[in-house]
């Protein structure tokens, strides 16, 4: 740099360090300056960092909140005197503590089984030709003689067709990859499989247990029947496949009365509880639901702990100590974090709308907030108020679709633009139609709203029905989890601060390099004065060197 060779090469005529004179004439002409922009820089930096943990802290927060969801309970647990015989386990929203009943497991539900032909190997042929296997409810065992219908259940049927090279193997590959889940339970209707007696391999059919779920099978060409005479067929007519196990309810007795189910997995016998049965028993069993809150507390504790860990975060970046400059944080009253911390707080006093026996709130739970912005938590306030009444807990957890009255069914709802709230059901029957007083269209038994805070809600109604409610509650966890996304979401509050910021950063490097160059070219012109004045100071030095030297030859 010019300034920089200059500055080497001064200083020697006069003896003075001109090199430090001139650093500290730059100096004070720009240390102010330079003071200002070092000062801007961490300040933007300090911002970004602090911004960026606050995004962190709030996803953090936001996947707390989804393990507690995931691990929600509805403040009742089942228990059963004899697990090895049935479990009954708390399932959904309905869940009570009014269950105390005998049951008495008579026979298993057991799905039906059929096997073909033997085989000497898996990839043994089993020819060309169609199979369709339907199903129902047989009204005699097909091979007790002729005569037996099959009363369909309404399931699919399924249809297969086979060549002269399909192989054993692929004959169970293409009848699992046609089965369908007709009625959406989560299991196929029909499994197909091959199992070894020992000696050979035989496919097996099972359908899903119960009497209702029984296989009719059809063959064709040489799937009907094989050189040795056997087919794939167990029908009215033929039944040359063998059934291994039929088709059974299991039968049970709950407080003296007989019942039986298609499943052993039993969802309607008690609203809000799953009842699983494992064996016969030749005696009754005691099942019973009780109030189970150890959970409840251990999950809104998690809760509470997790905000109040966000709050103290947050309030140490705002924080304004005058007295000490150190304790200033770095988001001192910055407008976005005074709107995280004012949002946050004011969920904790939000009203939870929607419930049957709402509206409720986080005091509900025992938890309020203090005068310090955290939150405090009174697990003995949370068992009293759930005794009173449970919706409260309900509310916390999990949301809320449901009418008053059981003509009324809510066929769907917008999850984005359905606003939780209670909405009245109204009709004339013919003209004038309206869901939370907006204006509704009528088709057949079907109503809609597209417009209003019940935007998108659609019921079907039953003929003669006129009025009723329909409540629609968006659980507090769901409520704080959208306010998180309303920070987190891409291109949301957060991130356009971090950008800001960033920005910021970009210019103020600008404006650096602008100040290094004003300072060069300061360096260099003091330098170039300074020099000016060495060449003076030499040329008087040389001056006065001859007139010394003159004036000591005229003494001579």
């Amino acid at each position: 740099m010019a300034g920089t060779e200059i500055l080497s090469k001064i200083g020697v005529g006069s003896g003075l360090n001109t090199t430090e004179l001139i650093e500290a004439l730059v100096d004070a002409d720009s240390i102010a300056q330079k003071e200002a922009l070092d000062k801007s820089e961490e300040s933007y930096k300090a911002k970004i960092s602090a911004l960026s943990t606050i995004k962190s802290n709030l996803s953090d927060f936001k996947d707390i909140i989804g393990q507690i969801q995931t691990s929600e309970s509805y403040g009742f647990k089942g228990s059963s005197s004899d697990a090895t015989i049935a479990t009954i386990t708390a399932s959904g929203d309905d869940a009570d503590a009014s269950i105390n009943s005998s049951m008495t497991v008579t026979t298993l539900a057991t799905p039906h089984s059929l096997t073909g032909p033997s085989y000497s190997a898996t990839t043994s042929t089993v020819g060309s030709g169609t199979l369709t296997i339907n199903f129902g409810t047989w009204s005699a065992d097909p091979t007790s003689g002729g005569g037996q219908t099959l009363t369909s259940n309404g399931q699919s049927q399924i249809q297969i067709t086979t060549t002269a090279t399909t192989t054993l193997q692929q004959l169970r590959d293409k009848i699992n990859n046609a089965a369908t889940d007709s009625d959406s339970d989560g299991t196929k209707d029909v499994l197909a499989s091959i199992i070894y007696d020992g000696s050979n391999y035989m496919l097996m059919l099972k359908s899903e247990s119960g009497a209702s779920n029984e296989m009719k099978v059809a063959a064709t060409s040489n799937l009907a029947t094989t050189s040795g005479g056997i087919g794939y067929d167990y029908n009215n007519t033929t039944s040359n496949m063998s059934q291994r196990v039929s088709g059974v309810n299991a039968a049970i007795t709950v407080d003296g009365i007989n019942m039986t189910r298609s499943s052993n997995n039993i969802t309607d016998l008690f609203d809000g509880f799953t009842i699983q049965l494992k064996k016969t028993s030749s005696s009754a069993i005691s099942l019973i639901s009780e109030v189970d809150l150890d959970t409840i507390q251990t999950l809104v504790d998690s809760y509470v702990m997790t905000y109040n860990e966000v709050h103290e975060s947050l309030t140490i970046m705002g924080q304004n100590d005058e007295t000490d400059e150190d304790n200033v944080g770095a988001l001192n009253g910055d407008s976005t974090l005074r709107m995280i911390q004012k949002e946050l707080r004011e969920m904790s006093s939000t009203a939870i709308s929607g419930y049957e026996n709402g509206p409720y709130y986080m005091a509900n739970l025992g938890v309020k907030t203090e005068r310090d912005g955290s939150l405090s938590f009174d697990s003995t306030e949370l068992k009293k108020q759930f005794l009173y009444d449970p919706g409260a807990v309900k509310a916390f957890f999990s949301n809320q679709l449901k009418t008053d009255d059981s003509n009324i069914s809510v066929t769907s709802y917008d999850f984005v633009n359905t606003l939780p709230g209670t909405y009245a059901f109204a009709t004339d029957g013919s003209n004038t139609h309206s869901i939370g007083g907006v204006s509704a269209t009528k088709d057949g038994t079907t109503y809609a709203v597209s417009t209003g805070s019940p935007k998108g809600i659609t019921l079907t109604v039953a003929d003669g029905t006129t009025s009723g409610n329909i409540f629609y509650g968006k659980s507090f966890l769901n409520l704080v989890t959208d306010k998180l996304d309303d920070f987190l979401s891409f291109n949301a509050v957060l991130d356009q601060r971090i950008q800001n910021q960033t920005e910021n950063l970009s210019t103020l490097a600008e404006k650096r390099r602008s100040f290094e160059d004003r300072v060069e070219q300061l360096t260099a012109r003091y330098a170039r004065q300074y020099s000016a004045m060495e060449s003076s100071v030499a040329q008087f030095q040389e001056t006065g060197n001859m007139l010394t030297a003159m004036l000591e030859s005229q003494k001579d």
